[in-house]
């Protein structure tokens, strides 16, 4: 099945997938290297990983208009990864995805805003439902907290609001760009903007941890890859709830790379959260068959 023929939210599962297994290599990279140089050496990888799609693949050259929209949605990707980047070395994996779910909350009031897109109830309701499994996934008690949990959990946060912003900022370029385009783009501005604080203010990484570095520029390409066919057929709103299913494979693979306990409150509130996202799923079909 080819990515432009498959059904949007099928490849925003994938997508959320990819992204959470580069999540636990960014982890796992961050306790050796500094955030800035984890931050540009994502980017970077990305980038040259995804020029050769966007050249053999891409349809349209590259346009001024493109290239502006995405330098400022580079940008706001760039500061929102570097935060998030920071939370997840200084948090479980399962709790920085948690606490990261704010984002779906203000998607569609920013998708409204500056798309014009209309908030439908069942997408609102969704999302609250699915936030609401969330809130019960960081209940109780935590038996190891980190020295730098505090932090980890604002930066976090903030990375949210910044999340939230570039989704809808995806959504308005997925329809007039290529998604090789977007997917170049998305790790190339970010790459550019963190370049100088890596190559300035922090130790190269050594020639061992290239193929780390790689793994996690393909991981992230094709998530994002994923993500640009999924926006371009498929409204934001409506998408977002699948940043759910995030919660499942961050508590396993923290588990499993980390031994990051996976507390009974996170199995609860994963199945709230897989309720949400057949509310979202009803909700399309039942739009086609009106259809």
């Amino acid at each position: 099945m080819r990515p432009s023929s498959a059904p949007p939210m099928l490849l925003a599962f994938l997508a959320i997938a990819l992204l959470c297994a580069m999540d636990a290599v960014i982890k796992l990279s961050a306790q050796t290297h500094t955030i800035i140089t984890v931050t540009f050496m994502r980017y970077a990888a990305g980038a040259v990983l995804a020029l050769p799609l966007m050249l053999r693949f891409g349809k349209a050259p590259l346009s001024r208009d493109a290239l502006q929209g995405h330098a400022v949605r580079g940008l706001v990707i760039a500061a929102a990864a570097y935060l998030f980047f920071y939370g997840l070395w200084a948090i479980p994996i399962a709790e920085a995805i948690a606490i990261s779910f704010i984002a779906p909350l203000l998607v569609p009031l920013i998708a409204r805003v500056l798309l014009g897109e209309r908030m439908r109830v069942i997408n609102v309701a969704a999302c609250l439902v699915g936030f609401g499994g969330v809130l019960v996934t960081v209940t109780g008690h935590v038996s190891m907290p980190t020295p730098n949990r505090t932090e980890g959990i604002a930066a976090v946060f903030v990375s949210a609001v910044l999340y939230a912003l570039s989704v809808v900022l995806l959504r308005q370029r997925a329809t007039r760009d290529d998604p090789q385009v977007i997917s170049f783009l998305a790790a190339a501005f970010p790459a550019l903007y963190t370049a100088p604080f890596a190559l300035l203010a922090a130790p190269l990484p050594a020639p061992g941890a290239i193929p780390l570095f790689a793994l996690m520029g393909a991981l992230g390409t094709g998530g994002i890859l994923l993500l640009a066919y999924a926006y371009a057929r498929a409204e934001a709103q409506k998408l977002v709830v699948f940043e759910y299913t995030a919660l499942g494979w961050g508590a396993l693979l923290g588990w499993l790379l980390f031994g990051e306990s996976v507390r009974p409150q996170v199995i609860v509130g994963g199945a709230i959260v897989a309720g949400a996202c057949l509310m979202a799923a009803w909700s399309e079909r039942r739009k086609a068959v009106a259809a």
